[in-house]
């Protein structure tokens, strides 16, 4: 028995009741949706990538200061969107060798101009009752940070890696093949 239109949809909220379709194919189910704006979309982050600054290096340097020392090719200078912000990365490989002693430590810093964002550190400590002609340990420094830099868009900031060692040696990337990078995400506001 065929149905009419009116049989096939629900008299109480006019819907089209799904056990009552015979015969519906696929062709008859395809078509162009229509096109979504952005306006009418709602509780969704509209922040974005805008643009990614990268320097990476594979230069030695051997830092033995216990005062914040810049490492070479990690530093980036460019002009920042005035409302945006700084997703900033910086891997910082090598290793620290230390000289008779029970206790060192190496540090990495990211440093926007004059601020310091956030600090990483590695560091050994020994308990023995021998002397110790020194100790090594191998790993990278890393540190990430969402920075607010509060330039006003015609200004540049500089971002850079900054070590020190507490005694002895922060050595880095070595003589390993090993390469350090400073990665910098400006990212659009929501």
């Amino acid at each position: 028995m065929s149905q009419t239109k009116a049989q096939l949809i629900d008299a109480v909220d006019g819907s089209i009741v799904d056990a009552d379709i015979v015969g519906l194919t696929s062709s008859k189910l395809s078509g162009a949706l229509p096109a979504i704006s952005g306006a009418s979309l709602t509780n969704i982050d509209g922040g974005k990538i805008l643009k990614v600054h990268q320097v990476t290096t594979s230069g030695g340097q051997d830092i033995t200061s216990s005062s914040m020392t810049d490492i070479t090719g990690l530093s980036i200078t460019f002009q920042p969107a005035a409302t945006s912000k700084c997703l900033v990365h910086a891997v910082v490989t090598g290793y620290a060798e230390f000289s008779s002693t029970f206790h060192g430590f190496n540090k990495m810093q990211i440093v926007r101009d004059s601020t310091t964002l956030g600090t990483a550190l590695r560091n050994i400590r020994l308990q023995t009752h021998s002397s110790v002609d020194f100790l090594q340990i191998g790993a990278p420094l890393t540190y990430t940070v969402l920075d607010t830099h509060g330039a006003n868009g015609s200004t540049n900031v500089t971002y850079k890696c900054q070590g020190s060692t507490n005694s002895g040696h922060m050595y880095v990337n070595s003589s390993f093949s090993t390469n350090s990078s400073l990665t910098v995400y400006e990212v659009a506001p929501n």
